[in-house]
């Protein structure tokens, strides 16, 4: 068996793609919600606390029989003094000029305004099933809501009211920050359009997350994003968005192929000058065989800094946005420090990367939901493929039980993300310390220089906090190694080639 230390530098000798932060387990590992069926006439679902049962029939034992995994209990208990996290993908499309921007690693439609009308229709229709069928649920504390995916902006007007609509039926959003993410020349509209709609939406805060990626306007072109909004786009949505008195989050890239550090630091210095309250930076990942036009070009990887120069071109942006005034809440977000220290930062992600303490409800084409037990220390994950045809999770959709070893990968991968792993709060959950489970781990992590063990907290270092995609990975490789067999194997890109089925909705 390979060493620790071999396995961390063979992981970091590779793309740092943060594929493991995402969420524990990614999903090949994960099952399908439920068994392929046969004979049962109405359909097959899994609810959100793990159960599987026959939709619209009672839980009689005679009406489980033929119905595969029927039989179990449910996985975990839901405990109605959980908080609660929303995130809502309206539709799974984008309309870039260049096919995934080139770069895009998030899987996304062609856009087709009729069919990306009915999808979100569909999901304002999910909202409502999911919670007919879990009515317990929408008692709950919610603390944030999230509108993105592949370009939530370009959801038309109504159907974004109505998707929010749907939600104030089912839920109190008075007391939850509110996210609309979208491209810059979109929240730009003249008439009444999403940015709007975000304004009426019940909330205590509301924010808007915007995919800039950079200020270079050859590179935009490049990248088939002209049409996106450029500089002086990007400063109109920040000004009119400061006037409604939201606060205002851009997305922006480094490690371009060619790209200069000097560029990199003047996105940087241009973004702070504009007014973001938040600046989110990510690394460029490309490697062959990732199925992105520009991974797939040997022409543009021939562009890219080595792994340790693109760490090295890290470090120094991240050290300008402190100069700046910006304090790192995450991996990859930085906050303005008089943000930051008030009731309007961004807790969604922050929140996120919480799982002891919030539970997340997904809706929408390729969400993601997850609930915890602490009690018992178990979990379940749930993911949607493109299929809306019922308000809880079908033979499309994918499933995974946590046992007790998941679930601390869980709550340490998740956790990493906030750049710390705290040991208190683990030996509370898991009645052992961090080094009884990880030592081997945390040592070779520790030797690379990623990361310092204190009697406080596991704390990723600055350049751990690059590589914290191997990190993680490290930890969870035993685990992973052991699941992969057993997983389905489906990536987000597989389920994204499935056809989008409405069938219950489009009647």
């Amino acid at each position: 068996m390979t060493s620790w230390r071999g396995e961390l530098a063979r992981r970091m000798s590779g793309p740092q793609r943060h594929r493991l932060l995402q969420g524990y387990p990614m999903l090949p590992l994960m099952r399908p919600a439920v068994e392929r069926s046969r004979g049962v006439l109405r359909g097959t679902v899994r609810r959100a606390d793990g159960e599987v049962r026959a939709l619209g029939l009672a839980r009689a034992p005679e009406d489980r029989e033929g119905i595969p995994g029927a039989g179990e209990p449910p996985w975990v208990q839901l405990d109605p003094t959980r908080p609660i996290l929303v995130g809502v993908l309206p539709h799974a499309q984008c309309n870039p000029r260049v096919e995934g921007c080139g770069f895009c690693t998030f899987p996304h439609d062609p856009y087709d305004k009729g069919l990306l009308r009915r999808t979100a229709r569909a999901v304002a229709e999910q909202i409502d099933a999911f919670f007919q069928e879990h009515p317990e649920l929408a008692g709950r504390r919610v603390d944030a809501v999230y509108f993105g995916g592949a370009t939530a902006n370009l959801t038309p007007r109504g159907e974004l009211s109505a998707i929010g609509e749907a939600l104030g039926r089912h839920l109190d959003l008075r007391g939850a920050e509110v996210t609309l993410e979208g491209v810059p020349a979109l929240f730009r509209s003249l008439l009444r359009g999403p940015f709007e709609v975000l304004l009426d939406m019940p909330a205590r805060h509301r924010r808007i997350s915007m995919g800039v990626q950079t200020f270079d306007e050859a590179m935009l072109t490049r990248m088939g994003r002209r049409g996106f909004g450029g500089r002086r786009d990007v400063e109109r949505v920040v000004e009119k968005a400061h006037r409604s008195r939201l606060t205002v989050s851009g997305d922006f890239l480094i490690n371009l192929p060619s790209q200069p550090l000097a560029r990199m630091l003047a996105d940087a210095g241009e973004a702070q000058a504009l007014g973001f309250d938040q600046i989110c930076v990510y690394h460029l990942v490309l490697a062959a065989g990732q199925g992105t036009p520009w991974a797939e070009d040997r022409a543009i990887r021939a562009e890219l800094p080595s792994v340790e120069q693109a760490c090295d071109n890290w470090l120094a942006v991240r050290e300008a946005l402190l100069q700046r005034g910006y304090v790192q809440a995450t991996l990859t977000n930085f906050e303005r420090a008089d943000v930051h220290a008030t009731d309007r930062r961004f807790v969604y992600e922050e929140h996120s990367f919480t799982p002891a303490r919030y539970d997340a409800i997904g809706f929408g084409p390729l969400s993601i939901s997850s609930f915890t037990d602490l009690s018992r220390r178990r979990a379940v994950k749930l993911a949607r493929a493109k299929s809306l045809e019922a308000g809880l999770w079908g033979e499309h959709d994918l499933f995974f039980a946590y046992h007790e070893e998941d679930l601390r990968l869980l709550f340490v991968t998740r956790t990493l993300c906030r750049l710390r792993v705290p040991r208190a709060a683990y030996r509370e959950i898991f009645g052992a310390d961090l080094v009884e489970h990880f030592g081997e781990a945390i040592e070779a992590i520790e030797a690379a220089g990623l990361a310092a063990l204190d009697a406080e907290a596991l704390r990723l270092t600055p350049r751990g906090m690059f590589y914290a995609d191997s990190v993680a990975g490290l930890l969870a490789w035993p685990r992973v190694e052991a699941l992969r067999a057993d997983g389905a194997g489906r990536r987000t890109r597989d389920l994204l080639d499935d056809k989008v089925r409405l069938n219950d909705f489009m009647g």
